[in-house]
């Protein structure tokens, strides 16, 4: 149901753009969606039927998604707002230097993420196969993303759309490149973050991350007019971007 919701919205500003120039950031998130679903069930049915760990098998999963992205959803997003995505991408991520330090800030963030990955991983002693990390650890990221979304909401929410959107784009992927053990990656991925496993990630998929970004996220994606400063609302309105942190 949510699937054909999101295709069913984007057929028709798809409809309703051929005229008009749309901005990037009313189709960035709907654009994504689209494509790491079509991404997941192209790939699900491929390696139902052939093995996903070999390099043959890495080589054309790395090639169709390629294709799909420089092929298919660059094109589909420049058809619905008349501009360049790369090009406005860049112009939009270095527009100022507020910008430009807010991502500097993320990604030192996001280094302190892997290196607690990386971290744990080499505590683990090889005479502990099934040791896993406390949950106090694992509320570490919880930290991490907080700090990260509080200077974003209040210094630029824009950025922070587009940021929260892309970010979400590579943790689906990178899931794909994890669960179907794409190389060279998809197999040391699995390795380090099977420490992290809890009872919330007892299925295949780890999706626990997802979720939590997911949950910081859903206030300002659903209202993305409102992370603009003529969007901006006073009172109680000006609140509905920090639902996910508060």
């Amino acid at each position: 149901g949510g699937i054909s919701f999101v295709l069913n919205n984007l057929i028709k500003r798809s409809l309703n753009s051929v005229d008009s120039k749309g901005d990037p950031m009313d189709y960035l998130l709907l654009v994504m969606v689209v494509g790491t679903v079509l991404l997941g069930i192209l790939f699900a049915a491929l390696f139902f039927f052939m093995d996903s760990g070999t390099w043959t098998s890495s080589l054309f999963f790395h090639m169709m998604t390629a294709v799909m992205g420089f092929g298919v959803l660059l094109p589909w997003l420049h058809y619905l707002t008349w501009k360049n995505p790369l090009l406005w991408l860049i112009g939009f991520l270095f527009q100022n230097h507020t910008r430009m330090w807010l991502l500097l800030y993320w990604c030192l963030l996001a280094s302190v993420a892997c290196g607690v990955v990386f971290y744990q991983n080499a505590k683990r002693s090889s005479e502990c196969k099934k040791h896993r990390v406390s949950t106090i650890t694992r509320k570490y990221f919880h930290f991490i993303v907080v700090a990260t979304y509080v200077p974003g909401l209040i210094l630029d929410q824009q950025l922070l759309f587009v940021a929260s959107v892309l970010c979400m784009a590579v943790f689906i992927f990178l899931e794909y490149v994890r669960y179907f053990r794409i190389r060279p990656l998809g197999q040391m991925m699995r390795h380090l973050l099977a420490l992290f496993l809890d009872e919330r990630d007892s299925g295949p998929l780890i999706l626990t991350h997802i979720y939590l970004l997911l949950g910081m996220s859903l206030s300002i994606w659903l209202f993305p007019r409102r992370c603009s400063p003529k969007g901006s609302l006073s009172g109680a309105g000006a609140l509905v971007p920090y639902c996910g942190v508060l």
